[in-house]
């Protein structure tokens, strides 16, 4: 089962290197970029993407007010979530082989000392970018799936909360966000190239990289993501709290766990009624551990 979802699962790895060289290549290159981004998109992507949200009045304010939250990788539950491996010796490895044909170089010599410590203080400032980066960037998480029995446990307040539904396309066409999706992988994200004439291009990458990298112990989540920096967040960012509120579009849809209080599901009921939103609920299949979402409300 594994296997096959990899398999299913291999045109993400494009999706997203493609997104990645419309953010950092060439003119030409972030033309064809955009071109196979688009195909993807059209061709490959789920339609729909989702917000679990517990039942709070302020997520309920969150949803009706059509905002979502972006929040500072440094917030995130995940030690390694955003955190780029620097591994100073493979780097050094990479100085030595830049230096001229039949160079050698002793190991402690004063040249040797030299450039390990001009390496190191590129090291230290890449470290410092790198953080500053997960403190003022900004990243909203969706999912692909709506009837996850763990995300309904760990982001909906046990099957308290809801789920709301989002088009993917109309994210991109009222908002021009580019949603990622995250590739899972038991390998982490490094950094291993100094190459002057390339450090930043690579700098931005691997950043970009480690966003959108996670352990395959999170695959369940079939993630998205949503990338704002500070500079796009404008005077909206909240330097205590890290994060954004941005606006979004209106959800295609709003999902109510099985378990949600009476009180937050007639709250619920009466934005998708004034919105004409459509609302369903999700209920215990009587046979197989599964939900099963079914409607109360629709208008289309």
């Amino acid at each position: 089962m594994a296997d096959f979802q990899k398999e299913n699962d291999d045109w993400k790895n494009v999706l997203r290197s493609e997104i990645i060289t419309a953010l950092t290549g060439s003119s030409q290159e972030k033309k064809q970029a955009y071109s196979q981004i688009g195909y993807y998109y059209l061709c490959s992507a789920p339609a729909s993407l989702y917000k679990y949200y517990s039942d709070t009045s302020l997520k309920l304010e969150t949803v009706r007010e059509n905002k979502l939250w972006f929040s500072a990788p440094c917030n995130f539950n995940d030690v390694f979530d955003c955190d780029i491996s620097i591994d100073e010796k493979e780097l050094f490895n990479c100085v030595l082989k830049m230096l001229p044909d039949k160079v050698t170089i002793r190991p402690g010599s004063p040249m040797w000392c030299n450039l390990k410590g001009e390496m190191g203080q590129q090291v230290r400032k890449l470290k410092t970018t790198f953080k500053d980066l997960r403190e003022t960037t900004g990243i909203s998480c969706l999912s692909e799936s709506d009837d996850s029995l763990l995300m309904w446990a760990h982001y909906a307040d046990n099957h308290c909360g809801m789920c709301v539904e989002y088009n993917l396309l109309e994210l991109n066409r009222q908002l021009s966000f580019t949603p990622v999706p995250v590739v899972y992988s038991d390998d982490r994200v490094r950094f291993c190239s100094l190459k002057p004439e390339t450090v930043e291009k690579n700098s931005l990458t691997v950043f970009i990289q480690s966003i959108t990298t996670k352990s395959l112990e999170w695959s369940y989540e079939r993630e998205w993501r949503i990338i704002q920096d500070k500079g796009a967040c404008g005077d909206r960012w909240n330097i205590n709290n890290k994060g954004a509120l941005l606006d979004m579009i209106v959800p295609s849809s709003v999902i109510l766990g099985c378990e949600a209080k009476q009180e937050f599901e007639k709250a619920v009921k009466r934005y998708c009624e004034a919105s004409k939103i459509n609302l369903y609920k999700m209920e215990k299949d009587k046979a197989l551990y599964r939900l099963n979402k079914h409607s109360i409300l629709e208008f289309d």
